[in-house]
């Protein structure tokens, strides 16, 4: 369990460096073009990493007694908006782990995705702005049964409300077809083992306060 503070500490210094470059950009821009989303996240698909843990687990011959994880996380999601409504941007996460037990050395599973991205927001001159992004995600990915990481395309559409104000609040639903591969026993031949592609984040769905 000591290799996971160590990948912890790890991507955490990757996203805060994300946050710092994108703050020194704003800097260099007009206050008003720069939006910055921050909210909760929540994530379907990864149930079947959780799933394949525990399979892997059971295969090694212990019993998978229990597991802890968080499919909700917080992401973070910079931008810069052009008077156009044409919108160029950047973000991370949300975070996830997975924590298990009752196997030796208690297994576990951590990742979290950064993106690049493109969008155009309709009617951003008003208070109520639906909007649509789309771009480039990749895993950030660590854990005992970890084999790699593939980029993948995104898109998200979204609503943004109050947009008059200092903070403004809104919702996205989006999709990721990015992939991680897992190593995994082949139930045929459970000595040796497979790789299986999985996409944690099939479906994301945030809400989210915009400064």
């Amino acid at each position: 369990m000591k290799r996971l503070p160590v990948f912890f500490r790890l991507h955490c210094c990757i996203a805060f460096g994300i946050f710092c470059f994108v703050v020194c950009l704003s800097g260099s821009a007009e206050a008003k073009g720069w939006r910055f989303p921050v909210g909760l996240t929540v994530v379907t698909g990864y149930g079947d990493v959780v799933d394949l843990y525990e399979d892997n687990i059971e295969a090694e011959g212990y019993s998978a007694e229990d597991s802890w994880h968080v499919p909700v996380g917080v992401a973070f999601q910079p931008y810069y908006e052009f008077d156009s409504g044409f919108r160029i941007g950047t973000g991370f996460g949300p975070m996830s782990y997975l924590l298990t037990s009752g196997a030796e050395n208690n297994p576990y599973f951590f990742t979290i995705p950064i993106n690049a991205n493109l969008g155009f927001t309709l009617f951003s001159k008003s208070s109520i702005a639906p909007y649509v992004r789309g771009g480039v995600m990749y895993h950030l990915a660590a854990g005992d049964y970890v084999d790699g990481s593939s980029p993948g395309l995104f898109g998200a559409i979204g609503i943004e409300l109050m947009r008059d104000r200092k903070v403004s609040l809104g919702i996205e639903i989006g999709y990721d077809f990015s992939e991680i591969d897992f190593k995994k026993y082949d139930d045929q031949n459970p000595s040796q083992m497979k790789i299986e592609e999985i996409r944690p984040y099939k479906t994301m769905i945030s809400l989210f306060a915009a400064f």
